[in-house]
């Protein structure tokens, strides 16, 4: 497993909070699975945070089951990407996972449904592309920048 270090620039030097969130890469007939958020108009690798005693592959078939209404199995524990921003840190898991079926299904918190989450399937290079633009919001988005960046180095270091 490849272990990588992102630090933004609005990081304090300190760390309140630590989350650890498991995050699946779903691929199937060359496309891959990608949370949107209508709202925000930006896009994500589904997951997030683990609950309880969970260990991180629950955490991420969890997730993408209630973000997406898609049961995944995670096979490959590839990536660690740890994030230092504001007065957070931030463990980012990733798992190669396979589709066992789309339940049609979706659990979404109300922050989600406020903002309006899809899951959407888009081919890989183009997912890639909409990810590697993370620096166009380096001034005007600290979040999305650091969102981006993140998933941006979690598909290039899956070597497709």
């Amino acid at each position: 497993m490849k272990k990588l270090k992102l630090i933004n620039e609005d990081y304090q030097g300190h760390v309140d909070i630590m989350r650890h969130a498991g995050r699946g890469i779903v691929i199937k007939d060359g496309k891959i699975l990608l949370s949107y958020v209508e709202k925000c108009d930006n896009y994500m690798l589904p997951g997030g945070g683990v609950e309880g005693d969970e260990s991180l592959e629950e955490c991420c078939a969890r997730e993408l089951l209630e973000e997406t209404g898609i049961v995944v199995k995670p096979k490959d524990y590839y990536l660690e990407i740890e994030e230092l921003f504001d007065v957070w840190q931030h463990f980012n898991h990733y798992f190669i996972c396979e589709f066992v079926e789309d339940t049609g299904v979706l659990n979404l918190t109300e922050a989600e449904k406020n903002a309006n989450y899809k899951h959407v399937w888009l081919p890989v290079e183009e997912a890639k592309e909409i990810f590697s633009e993370y620096e166009k919001y380096h001034h005007t988005d600290i979040a999305l920048y650091g969102l981006y960046r993140r998933e941006y180095e979690a598909l290039k270091a899956l070597d497709l």
